[in-house]
């Protein structure tokens, strides 16, 4: 090895051009054979390029041949969370025609043997450190580094005989390392496919047995869905004429309608095909309005804290409510909350409000759903809308340049296959079960990727910081 300390240079110094991509009208989907796409912020934030994490350009008269991403092009994000911003790769495999975003940089280096010691080191602790003092923006969801600030990044630089040395050593280490992120990312996989596979089968009737099963080996009765369903409609009524209910203006009572088409030919014995406006008052919620300034000041739900199967409730933000309004947009603990908008594969995403937050409301984009029996379970209703129903507010939703959405009247017509009320419990109960042991699974692999990225930076700290490489 050189004796002495390696010089510090500026990234700058050793840049020969950045090049931007731009912004695009584009279809979600990434591009077929014959098409050429954009690529999305997650192509470069895992690692490794992925070309499949684009979308399709649908303006052709935009494609610019020089933004296509080349076989050994050196990729960096200049936006995204404060995590990733900065994340950085070298295209490996290049089989379509992807060109780069708005967010997305190609930087050309005064030599490219730089490219792999530069990429290391901005994978680093210390590059990171840097990358994460340097990026801007208030929102953790959105940080930007400028390509001033990604001038500005200061790395040490070996001759060249020890970088080649250099890196020869991380990539033995890393390639190891690596191999064990894989497997351990083909075990979440799998552990994901399994959730889905038992919500699949829990609201399809195929997970626990059904009561009509149950009463037929036992010799009892029990209460199916069509009476089930009943005393909701008995219910609705009687709420409707107390005036409790918030869907609509109407003056008379109207029997709520069932799905007019579906397939009922493998509903489970004792189920019924309802619809969610048949069981539950469905409800929109407060639109942003600059004009509102008097009322009470309230945390709502946006469009951002309403995932699927979870409630993110780290941001909430706060909005001012005219005082009539509020009682009737107060979230209640077993509300079902369905998205309206965003991307198409957000439509009618959601999950259940326990109470989290005292005094809660919903904006107008996040629909509410208060089912009006007890009996009926909200989590299997949301289970149902984030599985079957996913299908449904695909086909039903509507999709402009940038925006997808559903109406509130689709909402209400959502079919469901509803089972008897003591088979949602057991269907839910058993639910938890089998999620217990894929948590355990879960947080084993959690735990041992953790492990792996400590010991990735320990390599990188080695190699970049204590010099104990071994001369050739």
């Amino acid at each position: 090895m050189s004796e002495g300390p390696w010089p510090i240079v500026s990234l700058g110094e050793l840049i020969a051009a950045i090049e931007a991509g731009a912004s695009f009208r584009c279809r979600e989907t990434p591009p077929e054979t014959d098409e050429v796409g954009v690529a999305k912020v997650s192509a470069v934030s895992w690692g490794c390029y992925d070309e499949n994490e684009s979308k399709t350009c649908l303006n052709a008269s935009r494609i610019d041949p020089s933004l296509l991403i080349q076989k050994g092009d050196f990729l960096i994000s200049r936006a995204n969370t404060v995590q990733l911003v900065g994340a950085c790769v070298i295209a490996k495999r290049v089989t379509k025609q992807v060109m780069l975003s708005d967010k997305t940089l190609r930087i050309q280096f005064t030599d490219s043997s730089l490219k792999p010691w530069i990429l290391h080191y901005l994978r680093s602790r210390e590059g990171r450190n840097q990358i994460e003092a340097l990026c801007t923006g208030n929102q953790e969801s959105m940080r930007n580094i400028s390509q001033k600030s990604i001038r500005q990044i200061q790395l040490p630089l070996a001759p060249a005989e020890e970088r080649d040395r250099v890196i020869c050593y991380l990539d033995q280490q890393l390639s190891s390392l690596q191999a064990s992120v894989e497997i351990f990312g083909i075990i979440q996989a799998k552990l994901k496919q399994a959730r889905a596979s038992i919500l699949k089968a829990a609201v399809e009737g195929r997970l626990v047995e059904t009561e009509a099963e149950l009463a037929r080996r036992n010799a009892t009765d029990y209460e199916n869905a069509e009476a089930l369903l009943q005393r909701s409609l008995a219910e609705k009524k009687r709420l409707f004429q107390e005036g409790q209910l918030q869907e609509g203006k109407r003056k008379t009572w109207k029997e709520p309608s069932r799905p007019e088409c579906h397939d009922i030919s493998s509903k489970p014995e004792g189920w019924i095909i309802t619809s969610m406006e048949q069981i539950a008052d469905v409800s929109g919620g407060l639109a942003k309005d600059s004009k509102i300034t008097s009322g009470e000041s309230l945390p709502y739900l946006r469009v951002a804290n309403v995932q699927r199967g979870k409630l993110d409730l780290e941001h909430i933000k706060t909005i001012t409510c005219p005082s009539e309004k509020v009682d009737g947009l107060l979230l209640k603990k077993g509300d079902v909350l369905l998205n309206e908008g965003g991307d198409r594969d957000k439509l009618g995403r959601g999950w259940v409000w326990n109470g989290e937050i005292s005094r809660c409301i919903h904006q107008n984009h996040v629909f509410k759903a208060r089912l009006a029996l007890p009996a009926i379970q909200p989590m299997f209703i949301s289970h149902y809308c984030n599985t079957l129903g996913e299908t449904y507010f695909q086909n039903e939703g509507k999709q402009t340049t940038n925006l997808a959405s559903i109406s509130l009247a689709k909402v209400r017509a959502l079919p469901i296959s509803l089972p008897p009320a003591s088979e949602q419990l057991r269907i839910l109960e058993e639910i938890d079960r089998r999620f217990t042991v894929l948590d355990q699974v879960e947080a084993t692999v959690t735990t041992s990727l953790t492990r792996c990225g400590m010991l990735r930076q320990a390599i990188l700290k080695r190699a970049f910081e204590e010099r104990l490489m071994p001369a050739a």
